[in-house]
């Protein structure tokens, strides 16, 4: 998967771009690119943040389409 790829894809969050969660939100679906944007993050936050996606795929864990931990703050 490339970058574009990956940034593309829909994700489901709250309506201020965060993961899901026990708070009683209510949640939306919507491009991980503009989730990022919504919490601010720099081109280096989401570069580093794809290193650290293809690194977890590498290790063998879950398939990419069951990832959605954050590995960020």
């Amino acid at each position: 998967m490339t970058k574009k790829q990956w940034l593309n894809q829909t994700i489901m969050c709250d309506e201020w771009g965060r993961p899901p969660s026990l708070a009683d939100v209510p949640l939306t679906y919507m491009p991980r690119k503009k989730a990022f944007k919504k919490r601010g993050y720099t081109k280096e936050v989401i570069n580093e943040t794809f290193k650290v996606y293809k690194e977890y795929l590498k290790s063998g864990e879950p398939n990419e389409e069951t990832i959605w931990k954050p590995m960020w703050t």
